[in-house]
């Protein structure tokens, strides 16, 4: 159904999906998750109407790309070539630019009961990324499990990480202070004004350390500020349990095969704390680290990467 017009006065569309124990509605507009429904509760912060979604500044529920997170000093190099990218984050390129896969209408081509399939093209030079991409995202319900695939195909040699950026409060309401997060990560890379030193360190004895379940707002009381902290994952590339967030006796498992998980705890979100995000996805700032995973792409490679949610 369209819900309303972008500022071109193109349609902003809604499609849901349900299972025997979810509901989801999702937007072609930054191919986006509006909600997610377990029992009577919408799992999700964030924006529900077209109006909402249009003046959203904070990528709720959105496909980020071309290069989640920040590239430091909006420049990287790649095969001996400095690319100059769109700065939208002080010096920085945050989430692929001014006009990132967020804010991008997605083609739809197909839609079932428990799936749908989004496209599409990013340009040759898009916010000054190399080569042209060829999208592909897949939503999938399966009983209290929602899947998301997404794959491309480059022209020429690039750089992608992509990530789903949705916020999650399994209570619907208020802040997720009283929601308790495990992260399965013995490592993260520390930050200065959000972009990686380039150090690997282990989360042993520092407030980073999240394989003992604790409660966000206890930590938020500790560190005297929020977390927005990529953890660094296994190495394999395989689907695995990587975090766990409970509240009300709601938990929520994610399963990913990127290498990394950035915890962000919305602290400016319209509410703040109203919604965390747990963004899995490959190391911020990882053209300027050579020993960060990589994220280049080459033609004839191809791109895959998969999120797993289940409700619980």
């Amino acid at each position: 159904m369209i819900i309303g017009k972008t500022a071109a006065g193109e349609d902003i569309e809604a499609f849901d999906l349900s299972s025997d124990s979810l509901k989801v509605r999702i937007t072609n507009y930054g191919a986006r998750l509006l909600s997610v429904e377990h029992g009577s509760v919408d799992c999700l912060y964030g924006p529900k109407t077209a109006e909402e979604l249009l003046a959203d500044t904070c990528y709720c529920g959105a496909i980020c790309g071309r290069v989640a997170n920040r590239i430091a000093g909006g420049s990287f190099e790649l095969g001996g070539k400095t690319y100059p990218l769109v700065t939208n984050n002080g010096p920085n390129c945050l989430h692929g630019g001014n006009i990132g896969f967020d804010s991008r209408l997605w083609t739809v081509d197909v839609v079932t009961e428990d799936s749908i399939v989004l496209t599409l093209t990013s340009p040759d030079g898009e916010e000054g990324f190399p080569g042209t991409l060829e999208l592909r995202a897949t939503y999938l319900l399966d009983g209290n499990r929602l899947i998301l695939t997404m794959e491309a195909e480059t022209d020429s040699h690039t750089i992608l990480n992509l990530t789903n950026h949705a916020y999650w409060n399994l209570c619907g309401e208020g802040t997720v202070d009283n929601h308790e997060l495990c992260v399965k990560a013995s490592a993260y890379t520390p930050m200065v004004a959000n972009i990686p030193t380039g150090r690997i360190e282990p989360v042993v004895g520092t407030p980073y350390d999240l394989n003992t379940p604790a409660f966000l707002g206890e930590r938020y009381a500790l560190l005297g500020a929020g977390y927005d902290d990529n953890y660094a994952l296994s190495t394999a590339p395989v689907l695995e349990d990587v975090a766990v967030l409970t509240a009300s006796g709601r938990s929520l498992t994610i399963m990913t095969d990127a290498p990394g998980l950035q915890v962000y705890t919305g602290d400016y979100l319209p509410l703040p704390r109203g919604g965390v995000a747990l963004e899995a996805q490959s190391f911020p700032d990882s053209p300027r680290h050579p020993h960060f995973p990589t994220i280049e792409l080459y033609p004839g490679e191809g791109y895959s990467r998969s999120i797993l949610w289940m409700l619980s």
